[in-house]
């Protein structure tokens, strides 16, 4: 059985992994240009890189807003070979526990619409219209981290 960590990014090496499947993903998949990639925040985020076996395959950045009440979950990506092994939701879960141990109140990000089932089902709610972003379809979405700290929703 494949073993899955998911691990704050400490040092330039592992930024550079997180950025290179960033790359791959958004800039060679999906064809988003290099320039709106790499916007020039990711030095005001903490990463998380998700390790199967100890080798790189997937990365988000959290950012906090609103004097951290407000942990805005960015970045998603997975590489193609490990889609389907739940990374993605593993990645997701480290977010939201580091939000809550930051005392966010709330999770924020942009979906790709058409992967907002997978984010509902870690209870995030639809917020919004549909809007375009770096060419492709989002939608804004949000999760109330205070209900999750409450007991009154489960922890995802």
């Amino acid at each position: 059985m494949p073993i899955l960590d998911v691990i704050r990014i400490r040092s330039p090496e592992q930024l550079d992994r997180a950025l290179a499947i960033r790359r791959a993903v958004f800039v060679v998949e999906q064809g988003v240009s290099e320039g709106q990639e790499f916007d020039g925040r990711d030095a005001e985020a903490e990463h998380l890189l998700a390790l199967l076996d100890g080798e790189p395959v997937g990365t988000l950045r959290l950012r906090l807003f609103d004097h951290a009440r407000i942990a805005k979950i960015e970045r998603v990506a997975v590489l193609p070979g490990s889609r389907g092994r739940r990374v993605g939701q593993a990645l997701m879960r480290a977010a939201l526990e580091r939000a809550i141990a930051l005392d966010a109140h709330e999770a924020r990000l942009h979906a790709q619409t058409y992967v907002t089932a997978f984010y509902q089902a870690l209870g995030f709610v639809a917020s919004g219209s549909e809007f375009e972003e770096d060419g492709i379809p989002h939608v804004a979405m949000r999760l109330d981290l205070t209900e999750v700290r409450q007991g009154k929703v489960e922890a995802p």
